[in-house]
């Protein structure tokens, strides 16, 4: 809710609905209500987002604004699960399908930190086992710096840490972007609704669409690989959107 270059973005509309409401309604094609929690802050900005959740009959968890992994955690333990997928907020074409061959795959090869790297920018999530990011969480002494969860959580060194790689290969298109930060972005996403309405849009007849409306893509760049020092862990990632 508090972004600066697009400010309360989550209820920005989409083709008569909220982008957060578009975001849940995609993740229940594969998640029922009750497996589905907007897990934000106690910011005032953002208690907006509980008559949201009860408008659609989800779970609702309010944290702490700056400890966000404090935040996952108590989330996790108020709705009693030991795995989260983590969706952000601003990517109302997160794929559910994937999301659930992510899920599978981290279950089955028994990960404790799970990602993907070649999906379209806005697309993807990541999956987290709780015991894993509680042992990350009492490492931090400066919970406050949690904002960076998943550059903390991506440590081979530290967690059990799975790349899924998707095997539709025409989906393997991370050059894409279609998330929600900026104007142009929430455009792309009414059109998108609209080119599909009133069907769900899946994910490969999106970038069919855009590979025959060259036009409408908006390319990014992968970001330089950056070495940091967070919070007394040594980080080394990618700037990157799910």
């Amino acid at each position: 809710m508090k972004s600066s270059r697009l400010p309360k973005k989550a209820l920005l509309e989409i083709v008569n609905k909220s982008l957060i409401e578009r975001l849940v309604e995609r993740l229940m094609l594969r998640f029922s209500a009750d497996q589905i929690v907007i897990c934000t802050s106690t910011n005032p900005q953002d208690i907006v987002l509980e008559k949201v959740a009860t408008k659609l009959g989800i779970r609702f968890f309010a944290g702490s604004e700056l400890d966000v992994m404090g935040r996952f955690i108590a989330a996790s333990k108020k709705n009693n699960v030991s795995t989260i997928a983590r969706v952000t907020g601003d990517n109302p074409l997160t794929d559910p399908l994937q999301l659930q061959e992510m899920l599978n795959f981290h279950c089955k090869n028994n990960g404790e930190y799970t990602f993907t790297s070649c999906l379209p920018s806005g697309t993807k999530a990541e999956i987290i086992d709780i015991s894993a990011l509680k042992r990350i969480h009492s490492e931090v002494s400066d919970p406050n710096s949690s904002e960076y969860m998943t550059y903390m959580l991506n440590r081979p060194d530290k967690l059990r840490v799975l790349e899924y790689v998707i095997q539709d290969a025409s989906l393997r298109r991370p050059e894409l972007s279609l998330t929600v930060d900026t104007p142009k972005d929430i455009s792309l996403m009414r059109e998108i609704y609209k080119q599909f309405h009133p069907d769900e849009p899946m994910l490969g007849d999106i970038i069919k669409w855009l590979d025959e409306n060259p036009s409408k893509k908006i390319i990014i760049n992968p970001s330089p690989v950056q070495n940091v020092h967070i919070d007394g862990i040594d980080c080394t990632f990618q700037e990157d959107k799910f």
